[in-house]
């Protein structure tokens, strides 16, 4: 084997394992179901922009796992079930979902993602939202 063809083999090994990499990062998670929609993430579009990142011309879908918890001092609703993720408040659980939950301290960690965020002018530009991986509350 020349050395030339000794740096193509090596070449194209380096460009398939990079191809790889990047092509399976953006991909969901097979095994998991992203259809729980939370509330209230409108009022938190700072906190997602920090965690999901400056939007780009394509919709966002960054996995990652949120902390569910109660809320009892909440001075709204002492049945509130707040969303952090990496420690950050992003949405709730709806009012309708927490008044079935009433009662229980919820502290969970669920599979999330933070999905939307495209910015392609001032006239075309899509909030981030929150999706979790239950099925119900």
């Amino acid at each position: 084997m020349t050395l030339t063809a000794i740096l193509i083999s090596i070449l194209i090994g380096i460009a398939l394992y990079f191809y790889s990499a990047k092509s399976h990062s953006s991909q969901p998670k097979a095994d998991i179901r992203y259809t729980y929609n939370i509330v209230g993430e409108n009022a938190y579009q700072k906190n997602l922009l920090k965690i999901a990142g400056q939007k780009k011309s394509v919709s966002k879908f960054h996995e990652c796992t949120a902390h569910v918890l109660s809320e009892p001092f909440n001075q709204y609703d002492p049945n509130a079930i707040k969303v952090e993720i990496n420690g950050l408040t992003v949405g709730y659980l709806s009012k309708l979902e927490a008044e079935k939950l009433k009662g229980q301290i919820i502290n969970k960690k669920v599979p999330a993602v933070i999905n939307g965020g495209w910015y392609v002018n001032e006239d075309d530009e899509g909030s981030y939202g929150v999706k979790l991986a239950i099925s119900n509350a």
